[in-house]
């Protein structure tokens, strides 16, 4: 793959493309820490996804996208309110009460959720032997990691259920990612996640203020790395981040993109530990190399069998 991307020129933007999923997308949970000191945590998650989605969509009609149709915008919608709005307020909402690292590798779950909920129900993928392994490891991992004796350990004082927050919304990625494959969407990605980022933006905005956030925010009492940290969100953490994964779907196998998974939580324990004193426990790297392993397994394992479609399932063919 490496000598066909050098003879094709595409190596440079490769690299590049790579260096922003891993290190730009495992540095935005420090980024989230730093924001949430002075910033109502739903609040800045709603301002971070109206921001990113209003570019994005600018960015795409600019280009002349066409309209898409009535359904595909409400499907783009939903996915984005099961993506970007519950991921990303769920890992702020996470962030607020445990390491940001931790917060992190509950995120890297995400392709074991995939892998489970693919292998049941309306997906009916049946798991690959390497999946299944992926799995019970990837669990395991869990376990050990929010178990019992967490509370009294010297790895942090947090309670392990805020450590289900993110879980939570990891589920909720990984659902939301598989049903939109079963789906129509918008034909361009960057109207579809642009239409998707303003509409999760408008429900974390609406549950901000459900929860009486805007009475507690103080614009002049933020101070200026607070601000610094939200714009780095914004315009890294979301635009520029992915727009480098979509030109890397384009480019490379989605197995080599998938490997931000296990790159992130390990880019932000690091930042955590550097920057912010989050405490590393030999309970949490242990927890930490098994489900990273769980994660390489589960994304390199080759496609499962899929049990044959009923007439009424194929009936209706799933929509891209």
């Amino acid at each position: 793959m490496v000598d066909d991307l050098r003879e094709r020129g595409l190596l440079p933007k490769v690299v590049i493309a790579f260096l922003c999923i891993w290190l730009v997308w495992g540095s935005t949970f420090l980024a989230i820490r730093v924001a949430i000191e002075h910033l109502p945590p739903l609040l800045m998650c709603a301002v971070r996804l109206l921001l990113a989605g209003a570019m994005l969509f600018a960015w795409a009609k600019a280009t002349g996208v066409a309209w898409p149709e009535g359904k595909q915008l409400r499907n783009a919608a939903l996915v984005g309110i099961l993506l970007p709005a519950t991921g990303n307020a769920s890992v702020t909402i996470g962030v607020q009460h445990m390491p940001s690292g931790l917060a992190a590798l509950m995120v890297s779950t995400i392709p074991l959720w995939m892998a489970l909920i693919a292998s049941v129900g309306r997906f009916a993928v049946r798991p690959a032997p390497q999946v299944v392994v992926g799995l019970v490891l990837g669990f395991s991992g869990i376990v050990l990691l929010i178990g019992p004796g967490l509370v009294n350990s010297k790895l942090a004082e947090f309670s392990p259920l805020w450590a289900l927050v993110p879980i939570a919304g990891s589920v909720s990625w990984a659902w939301g990612s598989l049903w939109s494959r079963c789906v129509s969407m918008p034909s361009s990605p960057l109207l579809s996640t642009g239409v998707g980022m303003l509409a999760g933006g408008v429900c974390v905005l609406a549950l901000s203020g459900a929860l009486g956030e805007f009475g507690r925010f103080r614009p002049a009492e933020v101070p200026a790395h607070s601000v610094a940290a939200l714009l780095y969100l914004v315009v890294f953490g979301s635009v520029v981040g992915f727009t480098a994964y979509l030109y890397l779907l384009r480019t490379v196998p989605p197995a080599v993109v998938s490997t931000y998974a296990f790159v992130n939580p390990i880019v932000a324990m690091a930042l955590g530990w550097a920057f912010a004193g989050e405490a590393l426990t030999g309970r949490t790297l242990a927890a930490a190399a098994i489900v990273i392993v769980a994660v390489v397994l589960i994304t390199t394992a080759r496609a499962g069998a899929r049990p044959a479609a009923s007439p009424a399932a194929s009936a209706e063919p799933a929509k891209p």
